[in-house]
């Protein structure tokens, strides 16, 4: 089987390693350079805890499973690349700065996680303001550098063989007897026995003849990042605040993400910064006097459920695995090994609660 895989970010990546592990031959079709979308604006964080604390239901099983998987993936992509890819358990603490917020963090944590006091707070990361009341710990969170793991498995697939096509954008979907028959490219038609769309924000700018692909838009994040003074430790944690997160990683002190409705812009503005410094102040005070050292800002892939879409669609022969959001990175795996499967004509554990199928 020869599946074409539209889409080089995380998802198509991850997918194209899998399917090639598995002895399936992928090919890649990217309309710019792989892993320098969504995935490289990402934060990296493979938190579950800190993403979906306390929820039940079939978005979190599929965040905590994936979460499971990213130890072995992550030794799998260095072992190929040979290149690390940063992945460390640091765990997660969602801090309060009220009461308010501390009773709400407890209700909606249904007894999962460790409650620190304030004291408690302040003696894991002595950064942090003493006027925070407390935090939720989950020490099984985690985090991976995105930017290394999207430069790991090209390398990797590189160096086995996989085609991967850069700078060259999927216009359309050629359909012809219910059947999806091949992609047309600004480069020519690409004809596969299988289709995988992975291509995030840009799923819907597809065109596809009296066929409605499932409904992706795009949500702008933007992000910073910033070094301390000489002398200063950077936190062990990933931090959460109100409309917040801190991510020590390398040195550097990652603050996002805005969520924004704005189309494909992905332009950095001072305002959203300078509300991101605020919020990241009210968690670490001495983070004003820090150097930054990067603005940036990415299109997440977003549906209208918040869930993604992942499978078969109406359509013979064309596959989805989009609409990722805020955990594309932690979703990669988990993502891999469904796509995978389904495309072997396996059933798997996750069921039809991410069906493309559901918006039909």
């Amino acid at each position: 089987m020869n599946v074409l895989i539209a889409g080089g970010g995380i998802a198509g990546l991850a997918i194209a390693w899998r399917l090639s592990r598995q002895g399936i031959t992928p090919e890649i079709v990217e309309r710019g350079i792989c892993g320098r979308g969504a995935s490289w604006a990402a934060a990296g964080m493979l938190a579950p805890g800190g993403e979906l604390a306390g929820e039940t239901d079939a978005l979190a099983k599929l965040a905590h499973e994936s979460r499971a998987l990213w130890p072995g993936f992550a030794a799998e992509i260095e072992q190929a690349a040979d290149r690390p890819v940063g992945f460390r358990q640091t765990g997660s603490l969602i801090v309060a700065e009220s009461e308010q917020q501390a009773k709400a963090i407890r209700d909606c944590s249904n007894g999962s996680g460790q409650w620190l006091s304030r004291d408690d707070l302040l003696r894991r990361e002595p950064l942090l303001s003493p006027n925070l009341l407390g935090g939720l710990y989950f020490d099984a969170d985690a985090q991976v550098d995105n930017r290394a793991v999207c430069e790991a498995l090209y390398t990797a697939l590189r160096a086995n063989g996989v085609i991967i096509h850069e700078n060259c954008e999927v216009r359309s979907i050629i359909i012809a007897e219910g059947e999806a028959k091949a992609l047309l490219t600004d480069r020519g038609t690409m004809e596969a026995e299988s289709f995988v769309l992975a291509c995030g924000a840009w799923m819907d700018l597809i065109s596809a003849s009296d066929f409605d692909l499932p409904p992706v838009r795009p949500v702008k994040g933007q992000m910073m990042s910033y070094i301390p003074p000489a002398g200063i430790a950077l936190p062990d944690s990933l931090l959460w605040g109100d409309d917040v997160y801190l991510v020590p990683r390398a040195g550097h002190l990652l603050v996002g993400a805005t969520v924004e409705d704005a189309g494909f812009d992905n332009s950095v503005e001072l305002r959203a910064c300078a509300k991101l410094r605020h919020a990241a102040a009210r968690v670490i005070p001495s983070l004003p006097d820090w150097q930054l050292t990067e603005v940036w800002a990415g299109l997440r892939p977003h549906t209208p459920d918040d869930a993604p879409v992942l499978g078969a669609t109406s359509l013979s022969r064309l596959y989805v695995a989009g609409g990722q959001f805020r955990n594309g990175i932690l979703f990669a795996p988990a993502v891999a090994n469904e796509l995978a499967a389904i495309l072997q004509g396996r059933k798997t554990d996750i069921g039809e609660a991410f069906s493309p199928l559901r918006f039909t």
